[in-house]
């Protein structure tokens, strides 16, 4: 934040005052009534991230905190937002969804298409890892719901990249997918966790991307639809408890460029990753085309106090 400005001595001269017109003014510190302003948002978005995600009541009706872009998210799933919560499947839904729907309203376009986890379930339930023998490969039928330009309104093999959230094994990773340059990238809050069941899947995942090349691009062989597994060296979670969080701001901000020292991803804090927890449910749920907006705040008596 900037400094106050300093008095200054000058002769009551024009030319004086003339030059002194003509500096740049310097920004003066946050007034006492904006300072205010500030705490009061601060305590009333603490109060509205715990009411978002405090337990569910017993016999409680169900009701949504999130309504908008097809994303309909209760207490139940707000509820692993919490502190050292474990990020619900519907959750990583959401944050994919409202990520892509506010890039599309700022830029016109989809450059960074985010599948849901169903799409990893796919391949984690069609395709038998153990077993070679039983292997289909894919065809339009299989993947149509999740890649079809009629049902996206773009054709995701132009964007830069497909990310795919993967639960597997109650932890939370995702793949990246660069269609111009082939490479299917992983970036795991565990890198250091590869067991031969997660190598298994990490070769499966880059089997299916390449049959869904093909499909993408008719006029593209299986054989010049190679694709090159690269293993991110992104730091890592510090608990066993956020992946969640590390894989949304994947989805969120990754994009292969190195801007933290030598890495592709800040080395977040216990600190840092709670603010992502509340900034993301509060966001979402202070959103302009969130429905239920107005219903929640006055639910969480906040109504009017968020500027």
């Amino acid at each position: 934040m900037a400094k106050g400005t300093t008095s200054e001595a000058i002769e009551p001269s024009s030319s004086a005052i003339r030059a002194f017109e003509t500096k740049t003014p310097v920004p003066l510190e946050p007034s006492g009534s904006q300072q205010v302003r500030e705490a009061v948002d601060k305590k009333s978005l603490d109060k509205l991230y715990h009411f978002c995600t405090r337990r569910p009541k017993p016999n409680e009706k169900p009701s949504d905190l999130v309504r908008m872009f097809g994303v309909y998210l209760g207490r139940q799933d707000c509820h692993t937002m919490k502190p050292k919560g474990w990020v619900s499947f519907m959750v990583i839904f959401a944050a994919g969804k409202i990520m892509m729907e506010e890039e599309k309203a700022t830029n016109g376009t989809v450059t960074r298409h985010i599948f849901s986890p169903q799409f990893m379930n796919k391949i984690l339930f069609g395709s038998n890892l153990s077993n070679g023998d039983s292997y289909r490969a894919w065809c339009i039928d299989d993947v149509s719901k999740f890649i079809s330009p009629s049902k996206l309104g773009y054709d995701i093999n132009r964007c830069k990249f497909i990310f795919a959230p993967t639960l597997f094994e109650e932890h939370w990773s995702c793949y990246a997918f660069e269609p111009k340059d082939k490479n299917l990238y992983v970036l795991d809050p565990m890198p250091n966790n590869l067991s031969t069941s997660k190598k298994n899947l990490d070769d499966a995942t880059k089997r299916r991307f390449e049959e869904l090349l093909v499909i993408m691009s008719p006029d593209l062989s299986r054989k010049n639809a190679s694709v090159t597994l690269v293993y991110v060296d992104a730091p890592g979670q510090k608990n066993i408890h956020d992946c969640g969080i590390y894989v949304m701001k994947y989805m969120e901000i990754w994009d292969g460029s190195i801007k933290w020292q030598d890495k592709t991803m800040p080395d977040y804090q216990d600190k840092e990753i709670q603010e992502f927890r509340q900034s993301f449910i509060c966001g979402w749920v202070l959103h302009p085309k969130n429905e239920v907006r107005e219903e929640v705040l006055k639910a969480a008596q906040v109504w009017g106090k968020i500027g």
